[in-house]
């Protein structure tokens, strides 16, 4: 007799951007730890978003050079000013967004980004994207000074942990253990 099939919760993120524009994607919950919440897409899920001037479309998640989506895990921190994704075979070990603490409603996860995008690259290296765009929304009133210091304290915090390894790791852990799952894509 086969052993009955292991039921995952399925939620969905909301990465909403400033002043307008928000992607939705859904994921398997597969381990709550200290950390926070972690969140498994397979590889050819897909995503939605609408634009700043609404425009909507549909994508994979995680899509390589070709478009082709890829496995990928999402780290929803308890109380952190990021969230983490790792992807299979990408380019990078870990890119990051800086956003407002996740905050979950039910079976949804929404956080606001605050456009800085640290990056642990292959080589080693830690580089941020996006410093110009953070820039512009602090002057324009989309991020506030409270805002602002988070997520530049987030930016330090990262670089720490990134050096040590521990995060790193254990992403690419649960993205290895998730990737070898049988699980409908969504």
């Amino acid at each position: 007799m086969a052993a009955p099939a292991e039921v995952l919760n399925v939620v969905t993120i909301v990465k909403r951007k400033r002043p307008a524009g928000v992607r939705s994607w859904r994921g398997y919950v597969v381990a709550e730890d200290e950390r926070g919440t972690w969140v498994f897409t397979p590889a050819g899920s897909t995503h939605t978003g609408v634009d700043r001037d609404g425009l909507t479309s549909t994508l994979e998640v995680a899509q390589d050079v070709q478009g082709r989506g890829r496995h990928s895990i999402v780290l929803l921190p308890h109380a952190a000013w990021f969230v983490a994704h790792w992807v299979l075979g990408s380019e990078y070990v870990v890119h990051v967004d800086i956003a407002t603490p996740p905050r979950k409603s039910r079976a949804e996860w929404v956080f606001d980004d605050l456009e800085l995008d640290p990056l642990l690259q292959r080589d080693g290296s830690y580089v941020v994207d996006d410093e110009d765009e953070f820039a512009v929304a602090c002057a324009a009133g989309l991020i506030s000074d409270t805002e602002r210091e988070a997520a530049l304290l987030a930016v330090e915090s990262l670089r720490i942990e990134f050096h040590t390894g521990v995060l790193v790791a254990e992403g690419l852990e649960y993205l290895d253990a998730s990737a070898g799952r049988t699980l409908a894509k969504l």
